[in-house]
C-alpha cells in the first residue's frame, strides 16, 4: 500500500511551466494550480478536506506573493476549497453569487455525503461568498505572469466559465469535454450548450490548444485527441437536439422520447461514472426546449 504522501504525489500531474493538477479521488475532479512565487492561480481547488491540505502544502511551498482563487462555476464540488485561502482574492463569473445562495442547500448535503463517503470531515460548514471580482462575456485578464482568457461557458451551469492559457495553450474546460461523462444539462436544451462549445471550435482548429483540463476525467493530450474530444461532445448533443425535435415533431410524449433515446450511443462512457440517469435528463430538457420553440411559432 502506497504511503499518504506518496498517494497525494501520484494524483498530481505536472504540465510543465508551473501548471499543475490534481485529481480528486472523489469523481476524479480535477483542480489546477498555476504556481509562481509572483501569483500563484489555484482553479476549484477540492474536493476532500485532505486533499484541500496536500494542495495547501504544495502551495505554500511555492511561497507565492499573491493567490488568486478562481471558480469556473457554482456546483458543489467546485467551491470548497474557499475557507483554506481566506485572505485569497477570488474570481468567479457575474452569475456565481446567486448560483450559490441558489444551491447553499445542495452544497451542504453533497459536501457532508461526499466527506463521509471517504471517512473525512469538514472543520466547519462551508460558508456562501461574494467574489471580489466578476467577470462574464469574452475578458482578457492577466494576473501575474499568467494571461488568461475567460469566456461564458453556459450549459452545464449558469455561471460557468471557460479558460484558455493561450501562451502555454491550455483549456481548462470546467465540467465539458470529459472522457467519462456526457455532457451534463442543467437547466437549458441542448442548444445552449451547443452554443458554448461551437464558440470554442475555433480555437481548437486554429491550434490553440494542445492540452486539455476537463473538470472529471482524464486530460486530453495533444491536438488529435483535444480534437476528438470537442467532436465526441458536439456530436453527442446535435443527435441529442436533432432526435427529440423530430420525435416532438411526430407527436411523441416525453416518455416515448426517453424509451426512442435511451440506446442512445456514447451515454455510458466509464464503467465507475453512470450517466444514464443525466442522459434521461438531458431528454427531458430537449424535449421541454423543443415544446417551448414549437409554442413560439
Amino acid at each position: 500500500m502506497a504511503s499518504p504522501g506518496g498517494t497525494a504525489r501520484a494524483a498530481w500531474t505536472d504540465l510543465g511551466q508551473g501548471i499543475r493538477v490534481r485529481q480528486s479521488r472523489a469523481f476524479q475532479m480535477n483542480s489546477v494550480a498555476l504556481f509562481h512565487p509572483e501569483h500563484t492561480i489555484l482553479i476549484d481547488p477540492g474536493v476532500l478536506p485532505s486533499e484541500l491540505d496536500d494542495i495547501a502544502a504544495e502551495t505554500r511551498a511555492v511561497q507565492p506573493k499573491t493567490v488568486t482563487l478562481l471558480f469556473t462555476h457554482a456546483h458543489w464540488d467546485h467551491v470548497l476549497g474557499r475557507s483554506w485561502w481566506p485572505a485569497a482574492r477570488t474570481l468567479a463569473h457575474d452569475r456565481f453569487s446567486a448560483d450559490l445562495e441558489r444551491t447553499m442547500e445542495w452544497i451542504h448535503d453533497e459536501a457532508e455525503k461526499i466527506a463521509t463517503k471517504h471517512g473525512e470531515r469538514w472543520a466547519s460548514k462551508f460558508e456562501p461568498f461574494r467574489p471580489d471580482e466578476r467577470v462574464s462575456g469574452l475578458h482578457f485578464m492577466k494576473l501575474g505572469p499568467w494571461r488568461l482568457v475567460l469566456r461564458d461557458a453556459f450549459g452545464h451551469s449558469e455561471s460557468q466559465l471557460s479558460i484558455h492559457l493561450p501562451e502555454q495553450r491550455v483549456l481548462i474546460a470546467a465540467d465539458m469535454l470529459s472522457d467519462i461523462e456526457v455532457p451534463m444539462l442543467e437547466s437549458n436544451p441542448p442548444a445552449v450548450y451547443l452554443e458554448t462549445l461551437r464558440t470554442l471550435k475555433p480555437v481548437e482548429e486554429g491550434g490553440a490548444i494542445e492540452t486539455l483540463i476537463p473538470g472529471h476525467g482524464t486530460l486530453a493530450r495533444g491536438r488529435a485527441e483535444v480534437k476528438r474530444r470537442f467532436e465526441r461532445d458536439l456530436e453527442y448533443l446535435e443527435t441529442l437536439d436533432r432526435e427529440v425535435r423530430e420525435l416532438r415533431r411526430s407527436g411523441a410524449s416525453l416518455d416515448q422520447a426517453r424509451q426512442k433515446l435511451a440506446t442512445l450511443s456514447d451515454v455510458e462512457r466509464h464503467p465507475d461514472h453512470p450517466m444514464r440517469e443525466t442522459h434521461d435528463e438531458n431528454i427531458r430538457l430537449a424535449y421541454e426546449g423543443a415544446a417551448a420553440v414549437r409554442a413560439g411559432h
